[in-house]
């Protein structure tokens, strides 16, 4: 499902695992509090079994112009915790979702 292609990019918020990088030289027993858990939240604008791509800024004047998304993530699917619908983007802003 291509969100945006078909018009209905919906607003969502996505929590994560991000990757995090240690730099002393002994692992830590406890590493479990070093975990980096994100919360994205935006349009979600292309939705694959291999990832998601969440659109933080759309910009309503650009309109004709290749690029009218800024601030988006790539979200790999395994290192999604969980993805909710906060509700429909038309009835917040209207605009027309090109294919990106």
């Amino acid at each position: 499902m291509d969100s945006a292609s078909d018009g209905g990019a919906r607003l969502v918020a996505v929590e994560w695992e991000d990757i995090v990088a240690y730099s002393r030289t002994a692992i830590p027993e406890d590493f479990e509090p070093y975990r980096l858990r994100k919360l994205t939240c935006g349009l979600l604008w292309k939705d694959t079994p291999e990832y998601v791509v969440v659109v933080g800024d759309y910009d309503l004047t650009n309109e004709g112009r290749d690029y009218r998304h800024n601030d988006f993530h790539i979200i790999p699917r395994g290192v999604i915790r969980k993805l909710t619908y906060l509700s429909d983007a038309g009835s917040i802003v209207a605009f027309g979702a090109e294919s990106a």
